[in-house]
């Protein structure tokens, strides 16, 4: 005598139940959700290193030394203006690395001049009889000073090279 089909079904399905520990339909469900779970993963993953790409769009780097030594703990700032005013602050820059190099993400559009500002007491202000200072610029043949340069910025550059090698104390 022959079984009715859903019978059949059903026993083969008892013999999957009992040989893998699991239904048909539940090992297809978990398939799907594992598969969602990869492809959500993928998907964070792909806006995380597009997203990094867009904040790090406009760049300046460079490297600051002195007397050809890197300098570290050096503040890189980005002005409107060749003018260093003491007691300015000097929180709005970024810190030189321990081989004198630094890199300044997300810069606007603009011309900006460049100056590395070692803080040697830590107030995180200038001090022009104790800190060190230097611009990015060329040097001027006649007193040895750096001529601060401007450097125009346009939405997208990655500006590299935008070294300062000469840093002062101004009595």
């Amino acid at each position: 005598m022959e079984r009715p089909r859903s019978n059949l079904f059903e026993n083969s399905s008892e013999l999957l139940r009992k040989s893998h520990g699991t239904t048909v339909v539940k090992s297809k469900t978990y398939n799907k959700g594992e598969k969602m779970k990869k492809i959500l993963v993928l998907m964070i993953l792909l806006v995380v290193i597009s997203g990094c790409n867009e904040i790090k769009k406009t760049t300046i780097s460079g490297t600051v030394s002195n007397s050809g030594s890197p300098v570290s703990g050096a503040i890189v700032l980005l002005l409107e203006s060749d003018l260093l005013t003491a007691g300015m602050s000097l929180r709005n820059g970024t810190i030189t690395n321990s081989v004198g190099k630094y890199e300044i993400i997300r810069v606007e559009s603009g011309t900006y001049y460049i100056p590395a500002i070692k803080d040697e007491n830590g107030n995180w202000k200038y001090d022009k009889d104790t800190d060190m200072f230097g611009w990015y610029g060329e040097r001027d043949t006649l007193t040895g000073l750096t001529i601060p340069t401007p450097v125009a910025v346009t939405e997208g550059d990655d500006l590299t090279g935008i070294d300062i090698d000469t840093l002062y104390v101004v009595p």
